[in-house]
């Protein structure tokens, strides 16, 4: 049965005018400022200063142009000039800064993209975004689904959807910003609107429920085994349909993984404070009753001078009769977490440095803190447990490689048969494992069960109108691919698949005004322009391609060719020296 997001939702503002004390203190917590606009008297960062990322050759930077940020990147071609040339102004920055900001950008179809540039606040610098610090980066092209916006802002406007992973992926252009009092205590209409009698009994306060849903919700966004492997939902789940006071069990998969170079003790990454704190000693003897609001009020930020006494209030809850016996001379100023739940550099994030909360007897010394280079994480499976764990197992592997993973394809086949869900969400993942492999005539027997399920699928009757041309239906194609198209008229793909099995140039070209960075239909649309002969529209194509993804190998020849026939022969050799520099190791 799915169950959806109810719309009971109370702007936040309704809170404030009973809890203004609350909210204000709120207002400088990470979690408030998780997610906002770029404002001005918000700024800590040094706009206008480039940074070199070696391992691409790119040079970035944030500037500040008529009351907006706008991101820049560019290379430098054989004559010491800027090539490939990209701006894009910032609409969103996803971050407190306490640690760190990143930058996103939405495109008209309502989809959000991540800027690889990052401004890290405990080095006062620029950097690479997690995960770009490589020469192969996603550039400007790492588009940021729901699930990543899911723990950094309040409920948005959308739509809930059977397909849950597989919607689209659009937003709308006005969202809240940072995350609001109802994900932490449940929808507030009732709790504002209602009489004396529901006042307690229409809201959640977390600190009244038992300590595993007490801990679920700070669980739904903070208990992450890898930032490798996305969290996986139970079928039938919406993305915003958990709420305060139900079990996480009931709502999420949970998921580890095994990587061979780090087992989990030493595995420590930025989102990983329940998933360590869940591996200490404390936590496995307190029989539940240790729980984030044993030593966090996530109402308020504790000031530097005020850290020690209230975390060791916190230590003395448990260890009052310990420390008496043992330390009788403890200082009163000590401070507990510095040595027990020492500051580490994280694993995934390596310019940040965050408090470990596996606490242990002996903390470590300055090798914690030494300066480490971003690693590939490594994965040798991925352990799932509950109820239909090889289901979800092949789910998460397909999600996680893109369904290359052949092995996991044919599991969740196997699975899918065995169990016939309702739902149609994984009928979705074995699609999608099936079109990645190339199984075709699979694919098709998939959509079928998929919209005898959900007639108006779009996602699965694009996926069968590529599936039908692959197997020589043409027509049937076309059919599928143009009923996908009255289902969800805004959708990029599909104009762009629309674009290529008809070779057209306006198909191609709506998908380029909803998605402006899609470099792919940018280059499809360059390659008909120039069939055409029309060299200045192709040229302009081919450009704005590389401009898009300068590593993309297949635009160079065609648009030197281009510039070539246009007689523009000193731009053709600024882009045939930079091809030549694309080929160098």
């Amino acid at each position: 049965m799915l169950i959806l997001a109810a719309l009971l939702f109370a702007a936040d503002p309704g809170c404030r005018s009973c809890h203004r004390a609350i909210c204000d203190s709120y207002e400088q917590s990470g979690m408030a400022q998780s997610f906002s606009r770029p404002r001005e008297e918000h700024a800590i960062e040094e706009f206008g200063k480039p940074y070199f990322h070696a391992k691409s050759q790119q040079f970035m930077e944030i500037v500040r142009r008529g009351g907006r940020l706008v991101f820049r990147r560019w290379q430098l071609a054989a004559d010491g000039k800027p090539i490939n040339l990209f701006e894009q102004p910032v609409d969103w920055i996803l971050g407190s800064g306490h640690h760190a900001r990143t930058y996103l950008y939405q495109l008209p179809d309502g989809e959000l993209y991540q800027l690889p540039l990052a401004w890290y606040s405990q080095e006062k610098q620029w950097g690479m975004a997690p995960g770009y610090d490589r020469a192969d980066h996603d550039g400007v092209t790492r588009r940021v689904r729901h699930e990543c916006l899911f723990c950094h802002d309040a409920y948005p406007a959308v739509a809930p959807s059977p397909a849950s992973y597989w919607r689209p992926q659009s937003l709308p252009r006005a969202m809240p910003e940072g995350i609001g009092c109802e994900r932490c205590h449940g929808p507030g209409e009732r709790h504002v609107r209602g009489n004396i009698n529901q006042i307690f009994s229409s809201i959640v306060n977390p600190m009244r429920l038992d300590a595993q849903r007490s801990r679920d919700v700070c669980y739904e966004c903070h208990m992450q085994a890898s930032v490798a492997i996305p969290a996986m939902r139970v079928y039938g789940r919406d993305i915003d349909s958990f709420r305060p006071g139900e079990l996480l069990a009931d709502y999420e998969v949970k998921i580890e993984v095994v990587d061979h170079a780090l087992p989990q003790p030493e595995r420590f990454e930025i989102n990983h404070h329940p998933y360590r704190l869940e591996q200490s000693r404390c936590f496995r003897e307190s029989e539940g009753r240790l729980t984030c609001l044993t030593c966090h009020d996530p109402h308020r930020r504790v000031s530097a001078e005020e850290r020690a006494a209230h975390y060791r209030t916190a230590c003395m809850s448990c260890h009052r009769e310990i420390l008496a016996k043992h330390l009788p001379a403890l200082d009163a100023e000590a401070d507990c977490v510095s040595c027990h739940m020492p500051a580490r550099r994280t694993q995934d994030v390596v310019h940040v440095t965050m408090t470990d909360h596996f606490i242990r007897r002996k903390g470590g010394g300055p090798e914690l803190l030494a300066p480490r280079e971003e690693r590939e994480t490594e994965l040798d499976d991925v352990v799932v447990s509950g109820p239909d764990a090889d289901l979800y197992r092949a789910a998460a592997v397909i999600r996680m490689y893109g369904g290359t993973n052949a092995g996991s394809v044919a599991k969740m086949q196997q699975m899918v048969r065995k169990l016939k869900p309702a739902e149609v969400e994984p009928y979705l993942d074995l699609m999608f494992g099936q079109m990645k492999q190339r199984d075709f005539r699979g694919a098709e027997e998939t959509a079928s069960l998929i919209l005898a399920r959900d007639p108006r699928n779009a996602q699965a009757l694009q996926w069968l109108g590529l599936a039908q041309f692959n197997l020589g239906r043409r027509a049937d194609g076309v059919t599928a691919m143009r009923r996908a198209a009255k289902i969800t008229p805004d959708d990029p793909e599909v104009h762009y698949n629309l674009g290529l099995l008809l070779r057209s140039i306006a198909s191609l070209r709506r998908a380029v005004e909803l998605r402006p960075n899609y470099a792919q239909a940018w280059f499809q649309l360059g390659e008909l322009y120039r069939e055409k002969r029309q060299m200045t529209e192709a040229i302009d194509a081919y450009e704005r391609t590389l401009a898009i993804e300068p590593r993309f190998a297949p635009a160079y020849p065609p648009l030197i060719s281009a510039l070539q026939e246009s007689q523009r022969s000193a731009e053709a050799q600024r882009f045939a020296s930079q091809q030549a520099a694309l080929r160098t190791p």
